[in-house]
């Protein structure tokens, strides 16, 4: 019995730990949004444990801060693993979050690498806004000052003569 716990104890500490634990790829932000079918920021309301083919599972609801991809509602449910073994994450009430998730038989599925920092999802899909205005206000603006510019030197060669040095 002693032998059978030191050989056990050994090859639990033999096997990698990283080998059992769910891990994210790493990939860029960006590249994980394109995958996604839906990106929003939301803030959890409820959840509860559902059945998910032999992986158990929580339903979250989220109400919708900020939509980023897709259409979705007010609200929105997604499914997600219950133990973190699975890629589960318990996702507190009423916080905001970044939420990446994808289409399942069962409608929309993530994990813990599909739950991310709200500001960074925004700050990953805003584009700089008004270039083209700002662009047009420079050259109005290079405009005024050229022409003051070019009437300001008439004025003053009609002052001087012509701007003429013949004598």
């Amino acid at each position: 019995m002693t032998r059978a716990l030191v050989l056990g104890a050994a090859l639990v500490l033999a096997l990698p730990g990283g080998a059992l634990a769910y891990t994210c790829p790493p990939l860029p932000l960006q590249e994980r949004i394109d995958q996604a079918d839906i990106v929003f920021v939301g803030r959890a309301s409820g959840s509860r444990s559902v059945p998910g083919g032999g992986v158990p599972q929580r339903l979250v609801t989220f109400r919708v801060d900020q939509q980023v991809k897709g259409e979705l509602g007010d609200t929105v449910e997604v499914r997600m693993p219950l133990r973190a073994a699975n890629g589960g994450q318990q996702v507190p009430l009423d916080v905001a979050a970044g939420i990446l998730a994808s289409r399942s038989a069962d409608g929309w599925f993530t994990t813990r690498c599909g739950i991310t920092d709200p500001g960074a999802v925004l700050a990953e899909v805003d584009e700089p806004r008004g270039n083209a205005v700002k662009l047009a206000i420079g050259i109005l603006i290079l405009a005024a000052v050229l022409g003051y510019s070019i009437r300001r030197m008439r004025k003053q060669q009609a002052g001087a003569g012509g701007g003429s040095l013949a004598p």
